[in-house]
C-alpha cells in the first residue's frame, strides 16, 4: 500500500503531461494552418506586386512616349514659327523707355 500513493502521483503527473502534449499538438496544428494561410497570402501579394510593377512600367513607357511627342511637337512648332525676335516689341529696338498712363483712384 505504500506504493499506492506514489502510483497515484505518477498517474496524475502522466495525465497532466499527456494533456499538455495534446494542447501543444493542437497549437502546432493551428500554427501550421496559419503558416499555410500566410504562404498563400504571400504568393497572392507577390503576384499583385508583379502586376503593379508591370503596370508601372507600361505607364512609364506611355508617359515617356507622350513627353517625346510633346517635345517633337514643340520643336516642329518652333521651326515653323521661325526665330524669335531678339529686340523687344514695345521698345521697337530703341533704348527709349516705354511711356504709359497710370490710372488711379
Amino acid at each position: 500500500m505504500e506504493y499506492e500513493e506514489d502510483l497515484k502521483k505518477l498517474e496524475s503527473n502522466v495525465e497532466k503531461m499527456l494533456n499538455s502534449l495534446d494542447s501543444v499538438q493542437g497549437e502546432k496544428i493551428r500554427l501550421l494552418a496559419d503558416i499555410s494561410r500566410l504562404e498563400l497570402d504571400k504568393k497572392g501579394l507577390e503576384e499583385q506586386i508583379k502586376h503593379l510593377k508591370e503596370e508601372k512600367k507600361n505607364i512609364h513607357q506611355r508617359v515617356s512616349g507622350l513627353l517625346g511627342s510633346i517635345e517633337k511637337w514643340e520643336k516642329a512648332a518652333a521651326l515653323e514659327a521661325g526665330p524669335l525676335p531678339s529686340t523687344p516689341v514695345l521698345g521697337k529696338g530703341t533704348s527709349e523707355p516705354v511711356q504709359g498712363v497710370l490710372i488711379g483712384n
